[in-house]
């Protein structure tokens, strides 16, 4: 599909910025990456949920867990939730 946006409901873009920015950049660039692979092989499909992925980002210790939809044509990856792996 070659229409895709990212989507950054509720806090998700609040949880980016809240982010040490050592962590903020790798976590940016992961999220805009997925507007060329929205499935990459590292996202995980979350189980009993339909078109939701976990996205690890071991080197950074980031976990993004976001969806994908088709909204009148255009691709939408949302952002969910993103947080530091404790």
């Amino acid at each position: 599909m070659a229409d895709r946006r990212i989507a950054f409901p509720e806090r998700a873009w609040e949880q980016i910025e809240a982010l040490p920015e050592s962590l903020r950049r790798p976590v940016q660039l992961a999220i805009f990456t997925l507007l060329d692979e929205p499935r990459p092989t590292l996202a995980d499909p979350m189980d009993g949920v339909p078109n939701a992925y976990e996205l690890n980002l071991v080197s950074d210790d980031v976990t993004i867990w976001y969806t994908i939809t088709v909204h009148e044509g255009v691709e939408v990856i949302t952002i969910q939730v993103v947080r530091p792996n404790l």
